[in-house]
Order: structure tokens, then C-alpha cells, then sequence
């Protein structure tokens, strides 16, 4: 099922940030808790979470769909996280709004250190980035020495 919106440019877009094995819970825009909700599906480019006939319908163990206000709960979060979430309620066939959700966590370590020239005094070194950066880019290298 694939779903395509109308006019997704004037869609708003909701940021969310999260640390990596901290929890995070995504609001579904236009949904409270004294909205009537027949339906409801949380998607990413796949089925995430669905409410359907009064029953939440959720394959992942790390993922809650509350039961208050539909919001999207996600226990520990991992850079896979990392996705646009929408939340279709009612038959609806456009978002309210689009959950962007960054999860950063600590980037691969870089390659093994090669030694490109060196002197009595001084060393040059090179290395290969971070095989995955983990949606948090390293900036910057301390080296220390015994």
C-alpha cells in the first residue's frame, strides 16, 4: 500500500531529537485525547504501528502506541529510528503534520591509525573516517600519547 499526499509541501514538519538508547514520544498531529479515532496508522516507508478495530497492532518490541493520545512511543531509540513519521487517522489521506525524528548516537570509531611521514620530533598520521557516523559527524580528534 503505498500512500502519496496531496500537496506535501504545505505539509508543516514537527522536528524531533533523540540520544540513542533514550526514550522518545512522537505526538500524532490533530489527535488528543478526546479525539474519536476509528483507525490510526503511524507509517515511515513502512507500517510502524496501527489501531484498527480497537486494538493496537505494534511488531516491534521497542514500539508502544499509547493509549491516551496515539502518540508513538519508542524504547530505547537507535539511529535506525531515524525517519519521517506520519500519523493517518479517520481515513484521512494527508498528515496533519510530519514527525521528522533524528536519533544520534556515538559514531564508529575511525581506522587504525597509519603513520604517513615522521621525524625526530614530529609525526604525521593518517586515518580512514568512520565506517557510520551515526547521525552525529565527527568534528574533531584528540590523540594522546603514553
Amino acid at each position: 500500500l503505498s500512500q502519496s499526499f496531496t500537496d506535501i509541501e504545505n505539509i508543516p514538519v514537527v522536528k524531533y531529537v533523540a540520544v540513542a538508547g533514550r526514550n522518545v514520544t512522537i505526538s500524532c498531529p490533530g489527535v488528543n485525547e478526546h479525539s474519536l479515532i476509528d483507525t490510526l496508522i503511524w507509517k515511515t516507508t513502512q507500517t510502524v504501528a496501527e489501531y484498527v478495530n480497537g486494538l493496537p497492532l505494534v511488531n516491534n518490541p521497542r514500539i508502544t502506541l499509547l493509549p491516551d493520545n496515539f502518540s508513538l512511543h519508542i524504547s530505547p531509540t537507535s539511529s535506525a529510528d531515524t525517519a519521517e513519521y506520519t500519523c493517518l487517522f479517520n481515513d484521512r489521506h494527508s498528515p496533519e503534520a510530519i514527525a521528522d525524528l533524528l536519533v544520534q548516537d556515538v559514531p564508529d570509531p575511525p581506522g587504525r591509525p597509519l603513520v604517513v611521514s615522521f621525524t625526530s620530533r614530529s609525526v604525521d598520521l593518517s586515518w580512514a573516517h568512520s565506517q557510520d557516523a551515526r547521525n552525529a559527524p565527527v568534528t574533531n580528534f584528540i590523540i594522546e600519547t603514553r
